[in-house]
């Protein structure tokens, strides 16, 4: 298991996360959702060490997140952040070789070549293997890194539970990529017993792909649970400060569907 206890973070002066206690299974896609300037990507980043905790602590597997050597946890857990800046010509399959930097002295070259080739493949990269990394649209570099992080935590580890974190990993896509995007998290974790944690701004994605949805506003955690819970119209008015109606999915009655109100109907 992933999580945090307690957790606080502070940037200078400003608090960014108050006293977040939140668990990620092995096996599960959790969805953190909350409006702008929440602390939704630092708590990610949090999860990932990129920040360190005032307060709290975060562990993985039953650990500290800082007792274990990076070499190793970077063969558990695996980072997908909102920005992957990249300036330089690679062409496309050597961006998604990164990703086997921790196994390069357990596995050959044949090996992890053979990898980023299933990884590509999943997120619908193979086309763009030979293509030069920069002249990528937006979307298609998302897929890229997608495919990176992917081949990092690709097979299972002596040292337990597998990781990944994704911040916002729709943001660029169009409708049929977000969906298989989200598509390759729930495979992941029901295939592969990973545990998914993905930031994402569009409340029914999270819903109809997410065991569960954490709710953040303001840095504090507001509620968490599975979807047909969470997805309440008080509920979000309160952290998003927005009216909404909750209905059952058309297609996949068991899941809620949210349907906001028009601004234009406040006035």
């Amino acid at each position: 298991m992933l999580s945090t206890s307690g957790l606080t973070l502070h940037a200078g002066k400003k608090r960014l996360i108050a006293d977040v206690s939140l668990q990620l299974h092995p096996g599960e896609v959790l969805a953190v959702a909350g409006p702008n300037g929440a602390g939704k990507s630092s708590l990610l980043r949090a999860l990932s060490g990129e920040l360190t905790p005032v307060s709290g602590d975060i562990r993985l597997n039953g650990r500290l997140l800082a007792d274990w050597q990076p070499q190793r946890i970077a063969r558990l857990r695996a980072v997908l952040p909102q920005h992957s800046p990249l300036s330089f010509r690679f062409i496309v399959r050597d961006v998604v070789l990164m990703g086997r930097s921790p196994h390069r002295h357990s596995h050959d070259s044949g090996q992890n070549l053979h990898i980023v080739e299933q990884a590509m493949a999943l997120t619908d990269t193979t086309h763009l293997a030979e293509r030069i990394y920069t002249t990528l649209s937006g979307g298609e570099r998302q897929r890229v890194h997608l495919a990176r992080v992917l081949a990092q935590i690709w097979q299972a580890s002596a040292d337990g539970t597998r990781y990944l974190l994704l911040d916002e990993p729709t943001s660029a896509l169009d409708l049929a990529h977000q969906h298989a995007v989200l598509a390759i998290a729930r495979h992941f974790a029901d295939r592969e017993h990973v545990g998914v944690l993905a930031v994402l701004h569009d409340l029914n994605l999270a819903a109809l792909y997410a065991d569960r949805m954490a709710l953040l506003r303001d840095g504090h955690l507001m509620a968490v649970g599975p979807p047909e819970q969470i997805l309440a119209s008080e509920l979000i008015r309160q952290v998003f400060d927005h009216p909404a109606e909750i209905i059952p999915h058309p297609l996949y009655p068991e899941r809620p569907l949210m349907i906001a109100h028009r601004l234009l109907d406040r006035q």
